[in-house]
């Protein structure tokens, strides 16, 4: 059996995240991202045996990759403030630079193409930011509340953000982003 090429694995990811994000995940074939990615059709198949496969095996390296970004530079013997201050500015960073793959996230979570299974791997890629909201809730710093709800809260208010930051045509500034990290952290105090 032939070792498959990751160079084409990453042109087949890259195409498929552009043309999600310009149609949507219920708008592309395997035959328009073979296209975008200047491959055969027959070689995508070689790769992914159908979109359904396509789609789980780009979520899970979409999620795992991004949850890694979240806390690049952040320091274990930082206070609580100061590192979900980092994990929220990169968070925001991350999404405004890779906007293809925030837009693929979110429409996988409400798609059938992501099965419970996949929402687990999830889960586990995002353990050091529930860690962290727990560390929070020990320490009293902010509400006592499931961790759940500090995380939809704060990837709500950044979506949302980004999304029309990104759709206007706009950059957050640091001051902006500074804004928006201070309305977030009262919401949870």
């Amino acid at each position: 059996m032939r070792t498959k090429d990751e160079s084409k694995i990453a042109a087949i990811y890259k195409a498929t995240l552009s043309l999600v994000k310009e149609r949507g995940l219920a708008g592309i074939t395997m035959s328009d991202i073979s296209r975008e990615a200047s491959i055969a059709t027959g070689t995508l198949y070689i790769y992914f045996k159908n979109k359904d496969e396509l789609i789980k095996a780009l979520f899970c390296e979409c999620r795992e990759k991004s949850a890694k970004e979240y806390f690049a530079g952040v320091e274990a013997t930082e206070s609580f403030e100061e590192k979900m201050r980092t994990v929220f500015i990169n968070i925001v960073r991350y999404k405004m630079t890779h906007f293809d793959v925030s837009a693929f996230l979110e429409q996988s979570y409400h798609s059938p193409f992501v099965c419970i299974t996949d929402l687990k791997k999830k889960q586990k890629a995002l353990n050091p930011l529930f860690a962290l909201i727990e560390e929070g809730i020990e320490k009293k710093k902010i509400k006592n509340v499931a961790p759940d709800l500090v995380l939809s809260y704060l990837f709500g208010i950044v979506n949302e953000m980004v999304k029309k930051a990104y759709f206007s045509n706009k950059k957050l500034s640091s001051e902006t982003t500074g804004q928006l990290y201070a309305m977030f952290r009262d919401g949870i105090r």
